[in-house]
């Protein structure tokens, strides 16, 4: 491969660490926990074996809920490839993929350096990626809950611990900065935001995210901002972006084409690097020597992304308002529900609420009722680390038909438990 041929990729000598600490010898993963089908996944296997049919509340794949990217702009770009192939890999990506991103944050008012983007074949790749980077054995990073199950398998395929900070539920899911600062120690070795967040709707305000910045720089950590929902905020003025409103002295910002134009399909990602620039220049030095190893990102997707972000501009202002506007149907029809407690989504595509009347127990106990009884199958709060009371996961852009159909019979079983 050219970057190992030419050298290029050798990572640098330790004249300059990425975090403060020790690094110690990698060992292989902890070993894979032997897990039984919990209580929910065995009704609902169950009820499917039977052939009893279960709505699913919680999908948020654009594609399967009846919105796509125009397919004859891919058809274009692909029979352009097609016609004229190559393979001149870089371990960071194509050059005029990573000057369209540049322009996509200069265009919303953030200053990226095309040399400090580097594509990835997807977010969790991008996690995988930084983790690497970033960590060795016994070693930790910061990251909110609740929050998505996936980080709980990256980190332990990357040797990394996870420590969990709070987000209030009772101040609309914000983060808790005192509960940051206190899962700091000498071993911490990034923060981890996302924001939106899924699964509350949270966004982290500009003021959240510089009294964040200011933590990590004082401990001179990274920060790790996940923004793959940002391109659905519903709040006031526009999306507060950390590398924007606040100054980290080293932030790796996550997004791609999955969620932004509902492209799940085609695994493009970036990261994002800013900040101080010795700093800087390090992680991206070894993070494309981590690339170079892979070169996972498909060729054909990186050709075709300036095409792609320029002809999907329309293509999104209309994808965000059908998203927004089933995001209203739910919260219209939420709302007139006694039984469950939320916070309207800042961000995305998914609630938390709780279910503040019934019979139940717990959230099993909840869930399998639903499922056995009403056949409607939203997420329990403890798919995502939150073990207080008893929550649902909803997504709030299910295909508009479903989102009206499943959250009143929602609405009906809750309220008559």
């Amino acid at each position: 491969m050219e970057g190992w041929e030419s050298g290029r990729f050798q990572l640098p000598a330790k004249q300059l660490s990425l975090t403060r600490g020790p690094r110690v010898r990698i060992s292989p993963p902890p070993p894979r926990k032997n897990v039984e089908l919990n209580p929910i996944e065995r009704r609902y296997r169950a009820l499917v074996e039977t052939g009893r049919e279960v709505r699913k509340l919680y999908p948020a794949n654009p594609n399967d809920e009846g919105i796509s990217f125009p397919g004859e702009v891919l058809s274009r770009c692909y029979t352009d490839y097609f016609r004229a192939q190559e393979y001149r890999p870089d371990p960071k990506g194509l050059r005029p993929a990573r000057e369209a991103i540049a322009t996509y944050y200069t265009e919303q008012g953030a200053a990226v350096d095309p040399e400090r983007i580097l594509l990835t074949s997807g977010t969790s790749e991008s996690f995988f990626y930084l983790f690497s980077l970033l960590a060795e054995p016994s070693d930790n990073i910061l990251t909110p809950t609740p929050s998505y199950p996936l980080f709980d398998e990256i980190a332990r395929l990357a040797h990394v611990q996870l420590k969990p900070y709070r987000l209030d539920e009772a101040r609309a899911w914000a983060i808790d900065l005192d509960s940051v600062r206190e899962a700091i120690n000498e071993r911490t070795r990034a923060i981890v935001i996302v924001s939106p967040h899924n699964p509350t709707g949270m966004v982290a305000d500009v003021g959240t995210l510089r009294q964040i910045a200011a933590i990590a720089n004082e401990r001179g950590l990274p920060i790790i901002c996940d923004e793959v929902f940002s391109e659905f905020y519903y709040g006031p003025g526009s999306f507060p972006r950390a590398i924007a409103v606040a100054q980290p002295d080293l932030c790796f910002t996550l997004n791609g084409i999955s969620k932004m134009l509902a492209l799940p399909a085609m695994k493009c990602s970036w990261i994002a690097m800013t900040g101080e620039p010795k700093r800087v220049a390090v992680a991206v030095d070894r993070l494309a020597h981590i690339a170079d190893t892979f070169l996972s990102c498909h060729y054909p997707i990186q050709r075709a992304l300036p095409t792609i972000l320029t002809r999907g501009k329309s293509f999104l202002e209309s994808y965000r308002a059908e998203v927004a506007q089933r995001r209203a149907t739910a919260l219209e029809i939420l709302y007139t529900c006694p039984a469950l407690r939320f916070h309207p989504p800042m961000g995305g595509f998914y609630l938390m609420a709780e279910v503040t009347k019934g019979r139940w127990q717990d959230e099993n106990d909840c869930i399998c009722d639903l499922l056995t009884q009403h056949g409607l199958f939203p997420h329990p709060g403890y798919f995502y680390d939150h073990e207080q009371g008893i929550h649902l996961v909803l997504s709030t852009m299910l295909e508009p038909n479903r989102i009206q159909e499943g959250l009143t019979r929602l609405c009906a079983a809750v309220t008559s438990s």
